[in-house]
C-alpha cells in the first residue's frame, strides 16, 4: 500500500468536520468568486450578481467575530504567495455590495495579545482593504504551531482552488529557511507528496530572476512538470532565450509534453552551438566609468564609450583609424 497516499488521506480526514459544516459552504462561495471573469471587476458594482449561498446554522463550538482590519496579521507561513489583482477586485466588488459572505479562518495571535492571525482568507483581507472596509469577519479556531498552520493553509487551498507550483516553491523555501521543516523529505511526508515533486517544485526558484518574475505573472501556466522542464533548459540557454520560452508557454499555452520536446531538440548536439562566454571590463576616466569593453574566446571584441569632450572623441577615433589602417 502506498504510505504517501494513506498519509495524505489521513491529513484530509482531519478536515471532515469542516466539510460537514458551514466552512464547506463558505469555501464554495470563495471558489465561485475566484473564478469570476477578470473583466467583471471593472464593471459597475451594481452589475455584480450576488452568489446564491443559503445561510447555514453555525456550530456552537465556533466563534465568529468582527475585527478591525488593522488588528489582523497575515499567516506567516501562508501556502499562497501569489494573488491575482483582478480576483481581488472582483471579491472587493462583491463585498462592497453584498457584504462579507465568507468569514476568514483565524486564531488569536500567539504572541501579540489583542491581535489576530489569519489561517486562511488572505484574498478576503486584500479585498476588504481594496473596498475601503474597516473590519473583517473572523471564524476563530484554537491556536496551532507553525507547521500545522502551514498544513491547514495548504489543505484548505487544495480543497478550494489549489495554489500554483510557484506558490508552493516560495512557501517551502520559507519553511526550510526558517527551520520549520527539516528538509525536503519532511515537506513531502507532511503533505503526502513524493520527494521528487518537492524537489522539482523548489527547482523553479533557480530560474533567472527575470524569468521567475514572468512566471509569477501567469503561475497557473507552470505546473510542476512544465516548470521543471524550463529549469532544465535554463541551464543550457542564455537568459533571453529562457524569457522567450516562458513567453511562448504563456501565450501559446504549451503543455509540459511540448516543452519536453523542445528540450529534447535542444539537447541534440548537431542543432546547438556551444554557448560563448564573454569577459567584460569597465572603462574609466578620472575615476568615473565612461563605458565598457567585452571580449570572447572566438576573437570577437566590442566596446562602448561615452566621451564628453570633442577633443577626446577626436583623439580616440583617430587612434582607432590609425590602428586599423583606415585612411578614408
Amino acid at each position: 500500500m502506498n504510505t504517501r497516499i494513506d498519509r495524505k488521506a489521513a491529513m484530509r480526514s482531519t478536515l471532515t468536520a469542516e466539510r460537514q459544516s458551514v466552512q464547506d459552504r463558505f469555501a464554495t462561495a470563495d471558489a465561485v468568486l475566484a473564478q469570476r471573469p477578470a473583466g467583471l471587476a471593472s464593471a459597475a458594482v451594481e452589475s455584480f450578481d450576488p452568489i446564491d449561498v443559503p445561510p447555514v446554522p453555525r456550530p456552537q463550538d465556533r466563534q465568529v467575530i468582527k475585527v478591525a482590519l488593522d488588528l489582523i496579521d497575515d499567516n506567516p507561513v501562508n501556502a499562497r504567495h501569489i494573488y491575482n489583482p483582478e480576483t481581488v477586485k472582483a471579491i472587493a466588488a462583491s463585498m462592497a455590495t453584498h457584504g462579507q459572505m465568507v468569514p476568514a479562518l483565524a486564531m488569536q495571535h500567539p504572541s501579540k495579545p489583542g491581535r489576530y492571525m489569519l489561517v486562511d482568507g488572505h484574498y478576503r483581507k486584500k479585498a476588504a482593504l481594496a473596498a475601503n472596509l474597516v473590519t473583517l469577519d473572523l471564524d476563530l479556531r484554537a491556536h496551532v504551531g507553525e507547521l500545522e498552520l502551514y498544513r491547514l493553509s495548504w489543505l484548505l487551498n487544495e480543497e478550494r482552488s489549489a495554489q500554483s507550483a510557484l506558490d508552493n516553491a516560495f512557501a517551502w523555501k520559507q519553511l526550510l529557511a526558517g527551520g520549520i521543516a527539516t528538509n525536503e523529505n519532511h515537506i513531502a511526508e507532511l503533505l503526502g507528496l513524493s520527494a521528487a515533486t518537492v524537489n522539482k517544485t523548489l527547482a523553479l526558484l533557480r530560474l533567472p530572476p527575470s524569468a521567475l518574475e514572468k512566471v509569477r505573472e501567469a503561475p497557473e501556466k507552470f505546473g510542476v512538470a512544465t516548470g521543471y522542464e524550463v529549469t532544465l533548459m535554463a541551464k543550457q540557454i542564455p537568459e533571453e532565450e529562457v524569457l522567450a520560452l516562458v513567453h511562448r508557454i504563456v501565450t501559446e499555452d504549451l503543455s509540459s509534453r511540448e516543452v519536453a520536446e523542445l528540450r529534447s531538440r535542444l539537447e541534440l548536439p548537431s542543432q546547438r552551438k556551444r554557448k560563448e562566454t564573454s569577459r567584460q571590463y569597465k572603462l574609466k576616466k578620472d575615476g568615473r566609468q565612461v563605458g565598457w569593453l567585452k571580449e570572447w574566446d572566438s576573437g570577437k571584441v566590442s566596446f562602448e564609450v561615452q566621451m564628453g569632450e570633442a577633443k577626446d572623441r577626436a583623439a580616440l577615433v583617430a587612434e582607432l583609424l590609425q590602428r586599423f589602417g583606415v585612411t578614408d
